[in-house]
């Protein structure tokens, strides 16, 4: 029994290896060509690579490391050489762990029935700050210094009955305080930029919030004719993972919203 497990546990580490490897790739990627295009970078960052990912993302990159989330634990990896990660550390969470965001030296994760803040003070070794429950369901995360903002959605996969975007008080972060329930029809991921919140809705499109009542936000607008999963909001660009494909969207006046191009199978 012993030698069985051992040789699972061998086999499901090569597996998260593989995939690593593959991501990094995409990430790397990606923040090449961030680079070649002046992309700032978050001043708390002391000029590390920071990925900029999607709501509903199972990895992210910050002072050069690589976090990655599978179903019950946070795996870290320095990038103190990009072409050989090392893993440095795994972290038990929990069970249903679904999705990583990054904010400064934070990190918010994911799960259907709660979502947890880690801090990477440490880069090498996250140390969890506190958590909220909610009512089990999906549960894609973003979030800044003093607000954070919470999917949750029936499905499947999920479990639940609740649709809504929940709204969190961060100003303590050992114990966030629900601040606001929004019922929504069928939030998937969503993205934070400035004062404006961007919530996908399914078939029911892409909602465009005003949040400089970041505790109350108000809805100004939405846009419909695809299917929204997930979305990334970059300056004047929202990419939107779209059913089929991708869209991009040019948010230079988010009340005058206009598509500046898709890409389907």
């Amino acid at each position: 029994m012993e030698k069985r497990d051992a040789l699972f546990t061998k086999l499901q580490n090569k597996l998260i290896m593989k995939r690593i490897s593959l991501l990094l790739c995409l990430c790397l990627a990606i923040l090449g060509a961030a680079m070649v295009s002046g992309c700032s970078k978050d001043e708390s960052t002391s000029g590390a690579p920071v990925g900029k990912g999607g709501s509903l993302a199972r990895f992210t990159i910050a002072q050069n490391h690589l976090y990655v989330v599978d179903g019950r634990d946070l795996h870290t990896f320095s990038l103190a050489d990009p072409q050989n990660p090392v893993k440095v550390h795994t972290t038990g969470i929990g069970m249903d762990i679904e999705t990583i965001y990054t904010w400064k030296d934070k990190l918010f994760i994911g799960s259907q029935e709660a979502m947890f803040i880690y801090s990477i003070a440490n880069p090498a070794e996250p140390k969890a700050l506190g958590q909220a429950s909610h009512v089990r369901a999906c549960d894609p995360v973003v979030a800044n210094d003093t607000v954070a903002y919470v999917t949750v959605r029936t499905g499947s996969n999920c479990g639940g009955d609740v649709n809504a975007l929940l709204v969190y008080n961060l100003n303590y972060i050992m114990q966030p305080t629900l601040m606001n329930t929004i019922a929504i029809d069928n939030p998937h991921g969503l993205g934070l930029q400035g004062n404006t919140l961007f919530v996908c809705d399914g078939t029911y499109g892409l909602r465009v919030y005003d949040v400089a009542d970041a505790y109350f936000p108000t809805q100004i607008k939405r846009i419909s004719g695809e299917k929204f999963y997930d979305c990334i909001p970059n300056g004047n660009i929202l990419i939107c993972m779209i059913e089929g494909g991708m869209a991009l969207y040019d948010i230079t006046d988010r009340n005058n919203i206009s598509l500046l191009s898709k890409i389907t199978d």
